[in-house]
């Protein structure tokens, strides 16, 4: 029998979480605002978190500059279901003399694209329905903060997949890790 949890416990675990999370955002707002200061020379620089009850987003920083940030994956976990298998396949196909009984799926890759592709479009228009209250300018951040997207998928989506209407961001940013370097592209800009 499984030993029973407090709701202090509950309360103190949940805590935590939202503390990361909120670490986790600001973290996120400042690696991008290196990047875009660096790609754009602009000097942004963090202020503070936004208060969600307000309807404010997710951070606020200096000139006016007001971004909210969406995962193009909501844990490890999803991110690795994407992509595990395509890398394995990839594997397998290096491998000329493997004389396997059943043989792999070659849509694999396609897939794991189209559902890279579906997810961040949903992120941002899920973005796109909210309310936001700021002064100055908006940008959306979609943060792949797990390092495991093809870089082939990100040019499919910058190329063909992107499906998705603008009616709030003056910027939408792709934010990517590739390699443990971080790399920004934009995907719309008013």
């Amino acid at each position: 029998m499984l030993p029973k949890k407090s709701i202090k416990e509950d309360r103190s675990d949940r805590s935590i979480r939202e503390i990361d999370y909120k670490l986790s955002e600001k973290d996120t707002c400042k690696v991008f605002l290196k990047e875009y200061n660096k790609k754009n020379k602009e000097d942004y620089r963090f202020v503070g978190l936004g208060n969600p009850i307000k309807e404010e987003p997710t951070c606020i920083c200096t000139d006016n500059l007001n971004i909210e940030i969406a995962p193009v994956y909501y844990n490890k976990d999803e991110a690795k279901a994407t992509w595990g298998l395509v890398k394995l396949m990839k594997e397998r196909a290096k491998n000329k003399s493997n004389n396997r009984k059943n043989k792999d799926n070659k849509d694999c890759l396609t897939e794991a694209t189209q559902m890279f592709c579906d997810s961040l479009n949903e992120r941002i228009k899920n973005k796109n329905e909210k309310n936001y209250k700021h002064k100055g300018k908006l940008f959306l951040i979609v943060e792949e903060g797990v390092g495991l997207t093809e870089k082939e998928a990100v040019d499919y989506y910058i190329n063909q997949g992107k499906k998705f209407i603008n009616s709030i961001f003056d910027e939408i940013w792709l934010m990517l890790q590739f390699a443990g370097h971080y790399k920004i592209v934009l995907l719309d800009k008013k």
